[in-house]
């Protein structure tokens, strides 16, 4: 007989699965008993951080209207001036629907860490032993604004979690208080 899961041979003859198979659905079941939510961490959405986050290309816009008006083209200057107004717009309807749906909840033994936007959804379940590293990142902007990203990766071979080889939660308002919370639950020192 096979294991019904994988197609690995059976030492038994009336065993459904393998001894590996069982193994990882026990500690399924048991990260699923984990209901425990110590901290829940999500992307922070501020409009004055994401008009500060596409400075140059506002920057851009502006000038183009200012620059058409001053050549005495009027209308298109205001077509370029709704245009652009028209792309700020949708960079923070786009910005905020992302920070909406992205979160990280930390239980006892395990993080999910779930996006949600119109094009990608995705939830990561990791155990805490599977986490071999914190790191924090933060562009000059993220320091003016005390925003961070706060990278963690895993150790290899762990199902869902190959981009990055972990996950990140970009956005992170007040990012070192909130690393010392999550290093405290995880049990981890975190890498700077």
């Amino acid at each position: 007989m096979r294991c019904r899961i994988c197609g690995a041979k059976l030492a038994k003859e009336n065993a459904d699965i393998c001894i590996n198979c069982y193994k990882e659905y026990q500690e399924e079941e048991e990260l699923k008993k984990d209901v425990n939510e110590r901290l829940v961490v999500k992307r922070r959405y501020k409009i004055t951080y994401v008009l500060l986050q596409w400075l140059e290309a506002i920057t851009i816009l502006i000038i183009s209207t200012l620059g058409l008006v001053a050549v005495g083209k009027p209308m298109e200057a205001i077509l370029c001036a709704v245009f652009s107004v028209l792309i700020v717009v949708v960079i923070l309807a786009i910005s905020k629907r992302i920070a909406r749906g992205t979160k990280a909840v930390f239980y006892e033994t395990k993080v999910v860490y779930t996006v949600k936007n119109w094009l990608y959804n995705n939830e990561k379940i990791i155990k805490y032993t599977d986490i071999k590293d914190i790191t924090v990142f933060q562009t000059f902007r993220q320091k003016k604004m005390n925003f961070g990203d706060i990278c963690f990766y895993v150790k290899s071979n762990i199902p869902g979690v190959a981009f990055f080889n972990g996950f990140q939660i970009k956005d992170v308002e007040n990012v070192a208080e909130t690393l010392q919370s999550i290093t405290e639950i995880i049990g981890i020192t975190e890498n700077k």
